[in-house]
C-alpha cells in the first residue's frame, strides 16, 4: 500500500483503511508531508481535532510556509475555540 492507494480510500471516505496505510508511512517516513496532511484531514473529518492539529503542526515544522497546513490547523483551531454561549444559556 502507498499513499495513492491512501488517498483513493480517503476520497471513497474509507477514512479508518485510509488512515491505517497512513500510520505505517508516516511510521517508516516521519518528513511525509503528504501523508501528514491527508491524515490531518481525515482527523478533521472525524473530529479528532488534537490529532488533526499535531499533524498539522508537524508538517510547518518541516515546510514553515506549507499552506495546507496553515489552513488545517487554523479550521481545527476555530472549531475548538468556538463557543457560543446561548447554547447553554437559552
Amino acid at each position: 500500500m502507498d499513499f495513492g492507494n491512501a488517498k483513493q480510500l480517503f476520497e471513497k471516505n474509507e477514512l479508518i483503511q485510509s488512515q491505517e496505510i497512513l500510520n505505517e508511512l508516516i511510521f517508516n517516513n516521519p518528513g511525509d508531508i503528504d501523508s501528514l496532511i491527508l491524515r490531518g484531514r481525515i482527523s478533521n473529518k472525524m473530529q479528532n481535532w488534537g490529532d488533526a492539529m499535531n499533524d498539522f503542526a508537524s508538517v510547518l515544522d518541516l515546510d514553515p510556509g506549507n499552506s495546507d497546513a496553515k489552513t488545517g490547523l487554523e479550521m481545527a483551531k476555530n472549531i475548538l475555540s468556538y463557543f457560543t454561549p446561548d447554547m447553554f444559556n437559552p
